[in-house]
């Protein structure tokens, strides 16, 4: 089965007009993931920045209070210092 030129012509065109499609929905998205998206994830690093560094500051004297707590009721020192 051979094509005639009419249909050749016809597969192209129909071939083009899904190319362009295609090409219009990739420069939609690409235009979002440059703009709205790298944004978002720009903000979102900020966040998780800030909430590291509040946690090294933080971790050493919040581990000290945990492990005193700790060490005052494996000793039972709380309890004592309660009744006393």
């Amino acid at each position: 089965m051979t094509a005639t030129l009419d249909e050749i012509k016809e597969i192209l065109l129909l071939m083009n007009k899904n190319i362009e499609a295609i090409h219009e929905k990739v420069t939609i998205i690409c235009n979002k993931l440059d703009g709205e998206i790298f944004n978002e994830c720009k903000k979102m690093s900020s966040h998780i920045d800030f909430v590291e560094n509040v946690y090294n500051k933080m971790k050493h004297p919040l581990n000290y209070i945990c492990d005193t707590i700790t060490s005052m009721s494996d000793n039972k020192t709380i309890c004592n210092d309660v009744q006393a």
